[in-house]
């Protein structure tokens, strides 16, 4: 199954995630090699950086074969230092089919309205930027931070025809790390229609793309 879904140069999504934050990011690679017990891959990067190769770690990919995304997971057997520096990891011997949706996460700096809803039914405006968006959420970063719990409105445009205008609640609050000063909210958004997030996950994907087009050098 794996030399029918893995094909030589085609591209992969290594899942990278923070043990203490959760947060994911995600590295490109490509498969330049499938053998009988191991896969070559390029170097996973992100924004011109290497992920560091620590030989028998353990990562999470995904991959898109005929149109339908998989996931697998592989270790680290040896780091190759050629021309094109490569990993070397253990062919997969099961892959699982995955649904893009709210777990698609996309790392962002966009312009978001917030507004903190009360009982009273007064209103405090916060404008601020995202960190990161996806389909069940967004992160945002604030001067001062909000309780857990607090229900906010917020609108965020998301390409020139689509302004996403929802409700949602803080349910992570991270203080500062200096050298910041700046805390990250998590925000969780109220009960989305299909149709809405949809095209959230389009645009996630749209930007992915455009991530990909701008850093396909790496791979020359």
């Amino acid at each position: 199954m794996a030399q029918e879904i893995l094909r030589v140069t085609q591209k992969l999504d290594i899942i990278e995630e923070d043990p203490e934050t959760l947060k994911k990011d995600i590295y490109f690679s490509r498969v330049e090699d499938v053998g009988a017990e191991s896969v070559l891959i390029t170097t996973p990067f992100r924004r011109g950086f290497y992920l560091p190769p620590r030989i028998g770690r353990l990562i999470a990919v995904r991959v898109v074969a005929d149109k339908i995304p998989y996931m697998f997971k592989a270790n680290l057997l040896r780091y190759r230092a050629e021309q094109i520096p490569l990993w070397e990891i253990s062919k997969p011997v099961s892959f699982y089919k995955i649904q893009l949706r709210e777990n698609v996460r996309l790392d962002i700096s966009l312009g978001v309205s917030l507004e903190v809803l009360t009982a009273s039914e007064e209103t405090k405006a916060i404008r601020t930027l995202t960190r990161d968006i996806s389909a069940g959420g967004i992160q945002v970063v604030l001067v001062n931070p909000l309780p857990i719990g607090t229900v906010v409105k917020a609108t965020v445009t998301l390409g020139a025809d689509f302004v996403l205008e929802t409700q949602g609640t803080v349910i992570r609050l991270m203080p500062p790390l200096p050298p910041l000063d700046k805390y990250f909210a998590g925000i969780q958004f109220a009960e989305l229609d299909p149709p809405t997030k949809q095209k959230i996950i389009r645009f996630i994907f749209a930007k992915q793309a455009e991530l990909r087009m701008k850093e396909k050098e790496w791979f020359c």
